[in-house]
């Protein structure tokens, strides 16, 4: 495709390249980039200046890798077009939306704080055992329909990259998928990522203190997920949001005069999919649900109270999207939880209960202390976890003060400390607080913590979940908490 042919097929980038001169027009057209690796032949590189890196330093590799067009926000000669950075992210998406052109027929966008990854997952599950062709996208890769991984990616984003999104949904079409789940981060969502795909549903689970060394304060972060929900919608879209949470009503609040089709959730009055009567029995929660005036009951065999809102989100976009409503509430129990959410890693041999979960925030922390809590365990709960280097410097005595009250013993440890002092993070943490245990290195924190477990006492690992690396200055090493607990209970019941 030539250059000029793409731009023709989109009137907001017809009126950004208008005084584009004949010579870019006619050149070949193979794929779009922001990373110089990923050029090959005939490919357009855009050289974005970001927060941590700046493009416009591998303008050159990119030009070796076969790159036939550059694009700068800050050079400018007879081989480079230089664009305004006002707008440069949103050409960028839109660009790749449209030689991407071809995506799945229904694609729905997951945003919140915590549980973008269960919930999308869970759509996944059960488009699937309807019989719909299906395939979930975000921080565990691409997963179809089958429930095997379709492809693990490179990328450590959430929402990936525009480029590779716009691809990877292309491929998806290219397989005859018509659903499709994705997560949508604060950050993906105000970098632009996302525009041009248009969305015909979209979900919110909640708000919580998270990324606010990025936003700022709560006001942006919630700002951030608004704009899903008013810039990326088709008319008539799905929406479900979560009416217990205080930012869903408010968003609710903002947005429902819009043509949308909305199926909220909740305990709350005005949820159209209410949740009447919540009741634990052993290893499953048996819920009442109120629907259209009709009651259904169901049961889900998830751990962690939050995973009935997590299901139920999934459960209302059904709803919205058209499914028979006996069928997703029958599936409901069918539901399978995802790798690190709440994941029961044990032994045979092993009395104690062990379980790793991707809590790294300090409401995602409670939820999951106050899960374990209602499971009636016999012994002490155990919380084991750390904070990430350069980042959110304000939730690390919030996280501590989430696990020295809702646990009897927390052991405070390392979880990608990047090129920040592990010790300094470890004691911004446990804030003074004289209950705290700390062990430096997480694999012997692990370790210590599971050799302490009685009969009956509950173990958590908390903030890595699904996660398969440990980042320490500036090198990423292979590390998985379910793989240091197994290879630790192994060597301690062979011992």
């Amino acid at each position: 495709m030539k250059f000029g042919e793409l731009i023709n097929r989109n009137d907001f980038l017809k009126e950004k390249f208008k005084k584009l001169g004949d010579y870019f027009k006619k050149i070949e057209i193979d794929g779009i980039s922001n990373n110089s690796k990923n050029i090959k032949k005939n490919f357009i590189f855009f050289a974005i200046s970001g927060n941590k890196t700046n493009g416009n330093l591998y303008i050159d590799e990119a030009k070796k890798n076969g790159a036939s067009i550059i694009i700068s926000q800050e050079v400018e000669n007879k081989d480079i077009i230089k664009l305004p950075k006002k707008d440069f992210s949103l050409i960028y998406s839109q660009l790749c939306s449209t030689f991407y052109n071809k995506k799945p027929e229904n694609i729905i966008a997951v945003t919140g704080t915590n549980g973008k990854t269960s919930v999308t997952d869970f759509c996944r599950q059960l488009w699937s055992f309807y019989g719909w062709k299906s395939a979930s996208i975000g921080t565990l890769g691409i997963r179809d329909s089958s429930q095997n991984y379709y492809r693990k990616l490179k990328s450590s984003l959430t929402t990936l990259d525009s480029s590779e999104l716009n691809k990877q949904l292309s491929k998806l079409n290219d397989k005859q998928v018509s659903y499709v789940a994705l997560e949508a981060s604060s950050h993906g969502i105000i970098q632009n990522r996302l525009n041009g795909i248009n969305f015909n549903g979209a979900i919110f689970t909640n708000l919580s203190h998270d990324h606010l060394d990025y936003h700022k304060n709560m006001s942006e972060y919630y700002y951030s997920k608004k704009k899903l929900f008013t810039e990326h919608l088709k008319k008539g879209s799905c929406v479900s949001i979560n009416l217990d949470d205080h930012y869903g009503i408010k968003l609710y609040n903002e947005i429902k005069n819009k043509n949308l089709n909305f199926v909220n959730f909740g305990f709350n009055e005005k949820s159209d999919l209410k949740l009447i009567k919540i009741k634990k029995i052993e290893k499953f929660w048996q819920l009442e649900l109120l629907y259209k005036n009709n009651i259904f009951k169901t049961e889900i065999g998830l751990v962690g109270h939050f995973q009935i809102y997590n299901s139920l989100a999934a459960a209302s976009i059904c709803l919205a999207l058209g499914m028979e409503q006996d069928s997703i509430f029958k599936s409901l129990s069918y539901l399978q939880t995802v790798p690190g959410r709440m994941q029961l890693v044990n032994h045979p041999l092993c009395k104690a209960t062990i379980i790793v979960d991707y809590a790294h925030t300090p409401d995602a922390l409670e939820n999951a202390i106050l899960s374990v809590k209602k499971m009636n365990v016999r012994g002490k709960i155990y919380t084991l976890f750390g904070c990430g280097g350069e980042r959110d410097f304000e939730k690390r005595p919030k996280m501590g003060e989430v696990a020295f009250k809702n646990s009897d013993y927390t052991i405070i440890t390392d979880d990608n400390p990047r090129t920040e002092n592990p010790s300094f993070i470890r004691k911004s943490i446990i804030n003074n607080n004289d209950a705290a245990i700390e062990i430096p290195g997480r694999d012997v924190a692990i370790k210590k913590a599971i050799g302490f477990l009685k009969d009956d006492d509950v173990l958590i690992i908390a903030g890595k979940g699904h996660e398969q690396t440990q980042t320490i200055g500036i090198e990423s090493l292979p590390f998985d908490d379910v793989s240091v607990v197994k290879n630790t209970l192994e060597s301690l019941i062979n011992d």
